[in-house]
């Protein structure tokens, strides 16, 4: 099996984005398959994880000829409704912080009015988990320590400058806006695996539901003892999920 791990544009190895660039969604579904032509590929399965996972669906649905099938990885595929899972993860940890009033304003937004927009919902959700500090960590790691993507950037051979580009491309992105957009009214036809953390928030249930609902062809698989890197919390479990998925009969 081939594997071809690929830096989105502007993001680490790829050259940075500068501020008078043009740049949005499009163009890093297109990049993916500008990629896949160049290689010589006739088709390839894909595995996106988190922001991958809405990129990899995108991807399929413009491409649906290029993809033979779908890995996903606590995938977001609707910005708002992982927001609001996240913000109930966000009142139990503020809770355990004895943080009542932070707490309850997290479940208040968590469950306030579907009319709020996605792009404010994001600002409001980002601004009230920052401030539980290191603490925020425990939102997206489990079993392994909570610090361990700051170790991961410690100990890279990458430089400082080339893990701080990622800012450039998110705020690019967000001021476009489409990475808002539900892609849950367009769920992809190919055969699909989504990996679960069981103590992940990113890809909340409802999503799962509506993508199972979409796509009939979906598997799930669920790692009892991860949050939201599988990959890192049980790589072998991982491994072997993806490797067993992707030899699988089409």
């Amino acid at each position: 099996m081939r594997l071809i791990a690929v830096d989105q544009r502007g993001v680490l190895r790829s050259p940075q984005i500068k501020d008078n660039d043009e740049f949005g969604l499009h163009d890093l579904v297109t990049d993916i398959e500008e990629i896949r032509q160049s290689l010589g590929i006739s088709s390839w399965s894909v595995l996106g994880h988190s922001f991958g996972g809405y990129l990899g669906a995108l991807y399929a649905n413009l491409y649906p000829s290029s993809v033979d099938k779908l890995i996903f990885e606590n995938a977001t595929f609707h910005l708002g409704l992982s927001a609001r899972s996240l913000l109930q993860g966000a009142t139990m940890e503020y809770s355990k912080l004895g943080k009542r009033d932070m707490a309850k304003a997290c479940l208040d937004l968590a469950f306030s009015s579907p009319s709020k927009s996605v792009s404010e919902l994001w600002i409001e959700f980002t601004e009230l988990t920052n401030g539980l500090d290191e603490h925020r960590n425990s939102l997206y790691v489990h079993a392994i320590d909570k610090d361990f993507f700051e170790q991961l950037v410690e100990q890279s051979p990458l430089s400082s400058e080339e893990w701080s580009k990622a800012g450039t491309h998110q705020q690019k992105l967000f001021e476009e806006g489409k990475v808002f957009d539900s892609l849950l009214g367009s769920i992809p036809t190919q055969s699909t695996l989504l990996l679960k953390g069981r103590f992940d928030y990113v890809m909340s249930l409802d999503q799962i539901h509506a993508y199972i609902t979409g796509n009939p062809k979906t598997d799930v698989t669920v790692f009892d003892n991860s949050g939201h890197f599988p990959h890192a919390e049980e790589p072998q479990k991982f491994a072997s999920e993806v490797i067993r998925y992707v030899h699988d009969e089409m």
